[in-house]
């Protein structure tokens, strides 16, 4: 009998070894990404260890392996949390504005993701770069269609989505994310000039206003 060697399944770094439900378990997990974001700025993925998140998280080394398996693990939850975060925020200036043109609606999301971008803009570029090294392709994959779903909500919440046959959330998406990001990973703090708020908003209105 021909016995075949056992493949490992990976396990995904989004999986949590324990799951926040108190509020103090909440913060304590909270406390360790964030902690980890302000190294990874500071230091650099390859040169901040576990010990280094512990210590600036103010918990201990048994704690934070109760809630994350390994490093990769805190980053894949600290990019997640992240791009949530943007995306709630634009579904809010959505909800605030149903009705209203989609030029409106979409000024206003850019005005609020450049606004977001330039808050942290060192943690967003250092978050971008890692992310493109350790997400696997159907990550990327999530959460790439979670924001370009966010943006299919902003056509369906104007009020005048007929005007504009054919044209797609997942372009506009896709326009946005190349812009914005591209220039967090080149040159972060032109982010927050007016003149790359206006180069945004010509890439997109131009292509919805074609």
């Amino acid at each position: 009998m021909t016995v075949r060697p056992v493949i490992p399944v990976p396990v995904s770094p989004l999986k949590l070894r324990r799951k926040p439900v108190q509020q103090r378990s909440v913060m304590t997990q909270v406390a360790i990404i964030d902690a980890f974001v302000r190294l990874l700025v500071e230091k650099g993925y390859e040169r901040l260890t576990i010990r280094d998140i512990a210590l600036v998280a103010g918990v201990g080394l048994g704690t934070l392996y109760e809630y994350f398996p390994n490093k990769k693990s805190i980053a894949a939850h600290g990019i997640q949390q992240r791009f949530r975060q943007a995306g709630v925020q634009m579904q809010a200036c959505i909800e605030a504005r149903r009705g209203a043109t989609l030029v409106e609606l979409v000024d206003a999301i850019l005005d609020q993701m450049v606004a977001l971008h330039t808050q942290k803009v060192e943690e967003w570029s250092a978050l971008i770069f890692l992310e493109r090294k350790i997400s696997d392709a159907p990550a990327f994959q999530h959460l790439y269609q979670s924001i370009v779903d966010v943006w299919q909500q902003a056509f369906d919440a104007s009020g005048d989505i007929a005007s504009y046959p054919g044209k797609q959330a997942g372009v506009v998406h896709a326009a946005v994310y190349g812009l914005l990001y591209q220039r967090l990973m080149t040159a972060p703090q032109q982010v927050a000039s007016a003149e790359f708020r206006q180069q945004l908003g010509e890439l997109v209105l131009g292509y919805l206003q074609r």
